[in-house]
């Protein structure tokens, strides 16, 4: 289960980097463009820019893990999530409603840390695909004492 503070932590406009491997165990990184955690705290729902992550998108259809790696900008507290995908589909009109959500609040990150607002007008978010993901894992990454601990 999520714990709590990290499930505030990902309703605060944080980075996401998803990571998947290949076949070869090739590594391979993309951005996600919002993340969201289900009510019973066992997984989240996460969208990708579909053109940009071709290679994310076929590793998860070989293998289905994934690890997510979330930090806030404007004070470095991050979190990785491990675990498997459980479905991979296309966005539907709610998702892109809390993608939104979700781009204010990581906008307002951007902004605070020196990033010019019309910068922020290029970031290019859809067409999305949603990948969900039970949660199998999640590990403390916030720089310092701490940082790789299971919580």
């Amino acid at each position: 289960m999520i714990p709590p503070a990290i499930v505030d932590l990902l309703q605060t406009g944080v980075s996401v980097n998803v990571g998947t491997r290949d076949k070869d165990f090739m590594p391979e990184c993309t951005r996600g463009w919002g993340i969201w955690v289900a009510a019973n705290r066992t997984a989240v729902t996460l969208l990708l820019t579909e053109p940009a992550s071709a290679r994310t998108l076929a590793n998860l259809h070989d293998n289905g893990l994934m690890a997510i790696t979330c930090s806030r900008p404007t004070d470095h507290v991050t979190c990785q999530l491990k675990g498997s995908v459980t479905q991979i589909r296309q966005a539907t009109p709610q998702d892109y409603e809390r993608q939104q959500q979700w781009r204010h609040a990581f906008l307002g990150e951007l902004i605070a840390v020196g990033v010019p607002a019309e910068q922020t007008d290029a970031l290019i978010m859809q067409p999305a695909v949603a990948i969900e993901m039970q949660v199998t894992g999640v590990f403390a990454q916030t720089p310092g004492p701490g940082a790789g601990e299971q919580v």
